[in-house]
């Protein structure tokens, strides 16, 4: 007897609970049927309409507020997510999927710590593989994001064709206040030779989301070796470092800068200044840069070249598909110690770039720089230097290999620059020519 009246006391109470999950759930309002189905059929805003209705009028429903947090994620409001979300966990503290939702919406509120301990917490509950897989991404993605020290770069070898190593003149026979001199020595006519380069860039970029922007530092190394004329050759070494601040419109840096030169092992020349650049993003497919750097130079060959450098360049970019176009405008202004080698100079360049299949790209450029020097040559030359430079280059590369998950690539580029500067005096008037091989990989 006692054990039927235990028995009918159990069932009495699985239907009073059965009873009353139906009268909970005919008691949710129109809305929430309306709203899971806009929220199915992708149309998240009206879902988000209607489920918050219904949540007005039943706020203490899970699947309700289930799925009022999904609508709301979805239209971007993250933090009424959350909240929904917290509201199920309270009545289930162990609902897995409603951890996983929970953390990507603290994902998208950037509270990582957060998200990552509810990540892990299912993870804990052995998911079907596709959610842990999915996990495993976030979590990769959270610890991306929370790197702060990054190096990248690129190396290149060159090899080069030089038909007028030395910028010999165009005609040996030069002009001068003492009359005409025909000119003999290596710089008498032009000396074709072949030259070896390597570049190596690095940078690292420090990035903490405490400060308001990152800060940056790239080496440059530039090697010249040539095959004949060695006294020529070139070693360059260059160090810039300062803040970069990046916002969805544009990318401002600010940096301190040192070069030092030599030329055949032999000091030529170092300096040091400061640079910023600005790069503003009108549109996704119009952009603009501007630049300013101001540099001091030491010349250690000969101290009337030390010089205070002035520079500032500008300029367009339109991009189209697979098609890039550049303008970039220039003014110089150097101050040396002797006027003889002060300037100004303008000059601007027209670059065409458009990418092909197979990995293939072209491109095209025109340049043009005009330079005015402030004082005459004397004794031999009573005008002040007035040189007129073009320049026109062409050129293909290709793609070789590429590890994007590494952000790696190998880059093949050949390409041709014919130079012809005209100046009022005929020793600086000269035709060059220079054929260019580089194989590059980034890293």
């Amino acid at each position: 007897m006692a054990q039927s009246r235990l028995f009918a006391v159990l069932l009495m109470l699985a239907l009073h609970l059965s009873f009353a999950q139906v009268v909970i759930a005919e008691e949710l309002p129109a809305s929430y049927s309306l709203g899971k189905q806009y929220l199915d059929q992708g149309r998240f805003e009206e879902a988000y309409t209607e489920l918050h209705k219904a949540f007005l009028m039943e706020p203490g429903h899970p699947d309700l507020n289930f799925q009022l947090g999904r609508a709301a994620f979805e239209t971007g409001r993250f933090e009424e997510a959350v909240m929904a979300y917290e509201r199920v966990l309270m009545a289930d503290p162990e609902a897995s999927r409603v951890k996983l939702e929970l953390a990507r919406a603290y994902l998208q509120l950037g509270t990582r710590e957060v998200a990552k301990q509810y990540f892990k917490e299912v993870l804990a509950t052995n998911p079907p593989e596709q959610v842990w897989k999915n996990i495993e991404t976030f979590l990769a993605s959270i610890d991306a994001s929370e790197q702060k020290h990054f190096v990248n770069g690129t190396f290149t070898l060159g090899h080069a064709w030089d038909d007028n190593a030395r910028s010999a003149p165009a005609s040996s026979l030069i002009s001068t206040n003492f009359g005409d001199f025909l000119l003999n020595g290596q710089s008498a006519t032009p000396q074709s030779d072949q030259i070896n380069a390597a570049t190596l860039v690095l940078n690292h970029i420090y990035k903490n989301e405490e400060y308001p922007f990152m800060w940056k530092t790239a080496a440059t190394s530039y090697n010249a070796l040539y095959q004949s004329l060695h006294d020529l050759d070139v070693n360059y070494l260059g160090l810039t470092t300062g803040p970069v601040f990046q916002k969805d419109s544009y990318i401002w840096d600010v940096q301190a800068l040192g070069t030092y030169i030599d030329v055949e092992h032999d000091r030529y020349q170092n300096s040091f200044g400061a640079a910023s650049s600005l790069t503003y993003f009108f549109s996704k497919n119009i952009m603009g840069t501007f630049a300013i750097k101001a540099e001091e130079k030491n010349n250690y060959v000969d101290a009337g070249r030390d010089a205070l450098n002035l520079l500032v360049t500008a300029g367009p970019v339109l991009l189209v598909g697979p098609n890039r176009l550049s303008l970039l405008f220039s003014k110089e202004k150097e101050n040396a110690d002797n006027e003889t080698y002060s300037y100004d100079r303008f000059g601007w360049k027209l670059r065409y770039d458009r990418s092909l299949p197979y990995d293939f790209a072209i491109f095209a450029g025109l340049g043009y720089t005009i330079s005015d020097y402030d004082a005459p040559q004397l004794p031999l030359f009573s005008v002040c230097r007035n040189d007129e430079v073009q320049e026109l280059t062409a050129g293909v590369s290709r793609l070789l290999w590429q590890d994007t998950a590494r952000n790696q690539a190998l880059i093949l580029q050949l390409a041709h620059t014919y130079t012809n500067s005209d100046s009022n005096i005929d020793l600086y008037t000269y035709r060059k020519n220079v054929t260019e091989l580089n194989l590059t990989v980034s890293f």
